[in-house]
């Protein structure tokens, strides 16, 4: 990869993090507070194409999560790392505090990857202009642009945004960037896995030669990057990949987490009551973790912990529609406490499709709990 300090797209990322000070912001780009690969460079992407493009303005990408839990995302961190891009150059939730500060110069929204606000953002809803997306379109913020298209990653729709929409060459670091994310969010583009359009083979295909990367070898790894959570203790492991939505007051964080159900239960005799505490430290009514497994064959599982037994209740009679859900029996010793573990018989239900489907269900109920 080109020099760090030469690269334009470092050169780009290091001007708006040092504007983002001081300075007045047009467009404030941003993904989902997972932070996951795919949001981190379709943020990064769309704002390179809205500063460069025909009508050029001034953006920040912007990190929607704190510095320190970026360790966290391994893989980005590789992929940053094998791209060339220099990470202390990203902006992060916290590079200034108050919000306030930073929102007070900052005229209009950009969202990637997700299509609601959450958390702090929500009371700026009137900024959002542009959505760029590839979930089930909650079809809010009307007076924004969108583009909510049933790609397998939203890099893909960053990717079209660029060849069509910006001036001059794709940087190479760019494109490998956007390469990562839809290899990585397509399963290397495996027909099997479902997740792949003919627009993510078409973008892949166009990427490859500018970015100058072996995709299989890439693919891999950044899936062993994805996988390493050799280091990561229960609390870690909820927070690396989760999201918090709201569905009719009901606050709902649901984690994913690449290691089976079975597994982590063996590894930790007190996950029951990390999970516990971690649902009460974030404040969630409900807390879930989405497990899976690759090998030896694919596999999902799912524990559930609510803060109330009506809300279980509730919560249950979903999951029970729609995941096909067998109890795991506990290890010998293992104390459950209020959790619930179970395999998830559906294997095609991500958090992804889960969402819209809790969504309509707690919108029509007139009192969750």
């Amino acid at each position: 990869m080109a020099n760090k300090t030469k690269d334009p797209l470092n050169l780009f990322l290091s001007d708006a993090r040092a504007r983002a000070q001081a300075h007045d912001i047009d467009m404030l780009v941003f993904g989902n507070e997972a932070a996951d690969l795919d949001s981190v460079v379709s943020a990064i992407g769309l704002a390179w194409v809205l500063r460069t493009g025909q009508k050029p303005c001034v953006t920040l990408p912007l990190i929607p999560i704190k510095r320190d839990d970026f360790r966290l995302k391994t893989e980005s961190r590789w992929v940053l790392s094998q791209t060339g891009v220099d990470a202390e150059n990203l902006f992060f939730l916290d590079d200034i505090q108050p919000l306030d500060r930073l929102m007070s110069r900052v005229r209009e929204f950009a969202l990637v990857d997700h299509n609601r606000l959450t958390n702090g953002f929500s009371k700026y809803k009137e900024k959002v202009m542009r959505i760029m997306d590839h979930h089930e379109d909650l079809k809010l913020y009307p007076n924004a642009l969108r583009r909510i298209e049933p790609v397998g990653s939203c890099a893909t729709l960053v990717g079209e945004e660029l060849i069509h929409g910006s001036r001059g060459e794709i940087p190479r670091s760019l494109a490998a960037l956007l390469l990562g994310a839809i290899l990585i969010d397509t399963v290397n583009l495996d027909p099997e896995a479902g997740r792949a359009t003919p627009r993510d083979h078409e973008m892949a295909r166009h990427l490859q030669p500018i970015a100058g990367l072996e995709t299989d070898n890439f693919y891999q790894g950044i899936r062993a990057a994805k996988s390493d959570i050799s280091e990561m203790g229960t609390r870690d492991l909820l927070r690396r990949d989760c999201k918090t939505f709201r569905f009719n007051k009901v606050s709902c964080t649901v984690a994913s987490v690449p290691l089976a159900l079975e597994q982590w239960m063996i590894r930790d005799n007190g996950l029951a009551n990390g999970i516990e505490s971690y649902a009460g430290e974030i404040q969630a009514d409900i807390l879930m973790t989405m497990n899976t497994q690759r090998t030896p064959e694919f596999s999902r599982g799912i524990a559930v912990f609510c803060k109330s037994p009506v809300l279980y209740t509730t919560i249950f009679a979903i999951l029970t529609l729609n995941l096909d859900l067998e109890i795991i029996p506990p290890p010998q010793g293992f104390n459950c406490g209020d959790v619930h573990f179970y395999r998830q018989g559906n294997l095609n239900l991500s958090r992804k499709k889960l969402e819209p489907i809790l969504d309509r269900y707690f919108s029509n109920l007139e009192q969750p709990y």
